[in-house]
């Protein structure tokens, strides 16, 4: 992070007045952050050694998060998208002592500090190293794990990454994820200080990007003429769906808009393109330092994630992805440290030098006549649909397909297997149980399907058969 601290002080010493970051309430350029940072710095001289971010993200996050590492403590954020039981787990797992945030953080019963301490007008103090955050993934279980990551880890990720976006000053990136996942941490926060570029948030596109109305970031789109963003591939459907519907067009300015997070069906990276949004699709996880590899623009790949950030070690160890190199955690709170190759989970393969992710080892479904099924594969022909916000396929007691599928629009059993109808006999679902979207914990953020309770839903829900007797008999 020495990098990121170095920039700060170089853009707020040559370039003090260029605007750097800026929400709905508030404006900094480079001078006003670099003061801000300072003083919360300061003001964080006596407090305990773990400090919570509350804050949901804009420019507060944005201040508490530098000044926590430049203090050289231990940063946790705790996403504002956690349910309350999950919040709670993170700051006694953590050891929290204190949070930044607004006056509702002290329900947490901790004490809270305010992101907007007076600068003392000392200037930011050289960064002496050491500090960590912990980042909580909620995993299939629900229960977050805290991945632990220093400054080897967030210093080669954000130098590897700088060389894929080739951001320069004259960026202006749009965040959209939560501040709290550390890819937005590192691209919509680090990599702009790094280039002196400027962020712009927008409370309405998070929310889109959680399942709220997709106008605001539309709007965002047209009023800042950003030139890069991040979204996940919910989002990307349903903002070309609001295009087809009359919506207006992706803003020239446009250069670099990753997706990740979930799989990205081919045919909604097809209408991408046809709409000339320049879509790179990237895979990483948390205990990576969030990017493995990434598409770069002028060398996007469909089909794969792109290739290999530059210091990593990729090997595909029986079909399993894994990975060496010093983007790998230090190890999970209050657990071992993590070993020197890291199993992903995930299978995958190299096509022409780019990784191809192919889905999770543990939801690999395996039927009676022995055939592996990857439960994204068969998903992925679904949710191209605009008329649906994701789908999960299970494995039935009875050795049978069951798809689980959330619309948003009327949607019939007869449209769901002309959906699935080019893929093979034994990867089609026999039977179809809609869901409500709303339904409680089905979906993770990203729009990724919590299989626990999708297979509870394909168990209890009402089964829409799919195929007929003939057919049934082939699979």
């Amino acid at each position: 992070m020495h990098e990121v601290f170095a920039a700060l002080a170089r853009n707020a010493a040559h370039r003090p007045d260029a605007p750097a970051f800026r929400d709905e309430a508030q404006a900094l350029d480079w001078r006003a952050l670099a003061a801000r940072v300072s003083g919360l710095t300061h003001a964080l001289a006596d407090a305990p050694p773990v400090i919570g971010i509350a804050v949901p993200g804009g420019v507060d996050f944005v201040v508490a998060d530098l000044a926590v590492t430049l203090s050289g403590r231990r940063l946790v954020p705790v996403p504002f998208f956690f349910s309350p039981e999950q919040q709670a787990h993170v700051l006694a797992d953590a050891d929290v002592g204190a949070i930044i945030g607004a006056p509702r953080a002290a329900s947490f019963g901790l004490p809270v500090i305010a992101p907007n301490a007076p600068d003392p007008a000392r200037g930011l103090r050289d960064y002496g190293g050491g500090a960590t955050r912990v980042i909580y993934t909620s995993g299939s279980s629900g229960r977050p794990k805290g991945v632990v990551l220093g400054d080897r880890q967030l210093s080669a990720s954000v130098l590897a990454l700088a060389d894929v976006v080739e951001a320069t000053a004259g960026d202006k990136h749009l965040s959209v994820l939560p501040l709290a996942q550390l890819l937005e941490q590192t691209c919509g926060v680090f990599l702009p200080i790094l280039a002196g570029a400027e962020t712009v948030f927008s409370a309405g596109a998070t929310f889109a990007l959680l399942g709220g109305p997709v106008a605001p970031f539309m709007a965002a789109l047209a009023r800042e003429n950003p030139t890069t963003t991040l979204v996940a591939p919910s989002l990307l459907a349903r903002w070309l769906d609001a295009i087809d519907e009359g919506g207006s067009a992706p803003p020239a300015s446009l250069r670099f808009v990753a997706v990740g997070g979930a799989v990205t069906p081919p045919s909604v990276l097809a209408r991408a393109q046809a709409q000339a949004i320049p879509v790179c699709e990237g895979y990483g996880l948390s205990e990576c330092c969030a990017v493995v590899a990434m598409n770069a623009p002028g060398d996007a790949m469909a089909g794969t994630v792109g290739r290999i950030l530059d210091p990593l070690d990729v090997k595909i160890i029986d079909g399993e992805i894994t990975v060496a190199g010093p983007t790998v955690m230090q190890g999970y709170l209050n657990g071992a440290p993590a070993p020197e190759r890291w199993h992903t989970g995930d299978n995958g393969h190299f096509h022409d030098g780019r990784l191809v992710v192919e889905g999770r080892r543990d939801a690999l479904i395996v039927t009676g006549a022995g055939r592996n099924i990857s439960p994204e594969w068969v998903e992925s022909r679904v949710t191209a649909d605009r008329r649906i916000k994701g789908a999960a396929l299970c494995h039935g007691p009875d050795d049978r397909l069951i798809l689980v599928v959330a619309p948003t629009a009327p949607v019939t059993p007869a449209d769901i297997g002309a959906l699935l109808s080019d893929l093979p006999a034994y990867a089609r679902a026999e039977a179809v149980v809609f869901a409500d979207t709303g339904h409680d914990g089905l979906f993770f953020p990203a729009g990724t399907p919590n299989r626990a309770v999708a297979a509870d839903v394909a168990r209890t829900g009402a089964r829409l058969s799919l195929v007929d007797d003939d057919e049934a008999c082939l699979t």
